[in-house]
């Protein structure tokens, strides 16, 4: 079925995905950790990701999946429904050689797991152009690096409430979702302040570029929030909200907000991405 521009496929994305109130955090929490229901990751870019291969008339789809992405888990869904054939790459490190949990569930759904030997082979864009070469030699197609999908841009702006806010939390890594969430409120006139946690630290002049670029409003009101996390860092201790909450990203965001929503009045939304 069709919504908003957004091609679903029955039982694999959910649209419109609730807003709950947790009055004892300052919030509203926009749930879409919610937008693809198992076996599926609870994981909002894999709107984007059906989006994409829905236009790719390639069989086999590639895909990197690093150290705490989900974007293997949510290509294999794709593929499964769509029925083409995934291959999921994955960094083998030194200390942890074996696939790891979101890797296993996307062999679960019929992805083919190939390892990279080796973070010290170079950063993880080293790791991606390997993949892609053994990939577009099989004529297939590479899904981009970090998911960076104009698609999943627009389904997230598809998602805003009709709701005024007068902030909107969301933590950052490529960017993609948070610009999305920016393009949807300020298409719809609104215009809240945006916190955006970044989920390890980065050139923020970069960042703030392509969040400008990607939304489409150079003029929204962005506040990147760096804490000075590395890549491989978990959330620092503190309080667990009762919704899932992906310890690399959403969760530093939410503790960040935890212990500074008294600097910031006013009606505020969590955007959970999952």
């Amino acid at each position: 079925m069709k919504s908003r521009g957004c091609i679903v496929c029955s039982g694999m994305l959910r649209v419109q995905t609730p807003v709950e109130k947790y009055p004892e955090f300052g919030l509203w929490v926009k749930r879409e950790d919610l937008a693809c229901p198992p076996p599926g990751p609870p994981f909002s870019k894999t709107r984007g990701v059906y989006s994409r291969l829905l236009t790719r008339p390639e069989s086999v789809i590639g895909v990197l999946d690093t150290r705490h992405s989900q974007a293997g888990h949510a290509v294999a869904r794709a593929c499964q429904v769509l029925g083409k054939h995934c291959i999921c790459f994955y960094p083998m490190m030194k200390y942890a050689p074996e696939p790891k949990e979101s890797q296993i569930k996307a062999a679960e759904l019929g992805a083919e797991l190939r390892g990279l030997k080796g973070w010290s082979m170079g950063p993880q864009q080293v790791l991606f152009h390997i993949a892609k070469k053994q990939v577009v030699e099989m004529g297939g197609y590479m899904m981009p690096n970090a998911l960076t999908l104009e698609e999943s841009v627009e389904e997230t702006a598809n998602e805003v409430p009709n709701a005024a806010f007068d902030r909107v939390i969301v933590s950052v890594s490529s960017g993609t979702l948070a610009a999305g969430v920016i393009r949807g409120f300020e298409r719809r006139g609104k215009h809240p302040q945006y916190l955006l946690h970044l989920g390890y630290s980065k050139y923020q002049s970069r960042k703030r570029m392509y969040l400008n670029t990607a939304s489409g409003f150079p003029d929204a009101k962005i506040l990147l929030i760096d804490e000075n996390y590395a890549y491989k860092d978990q959330a620092r201790p503190g309080i667990t909200p009762p919704w899932p909450c992906n310890e690399y990203y959403d969760l530093k965001a939410f503790r960040w907000w935890v212990a500074h929503k008294e600097e910031y009045p006013g009606r505020a939304l969590f955007w959970n991405i999952g």
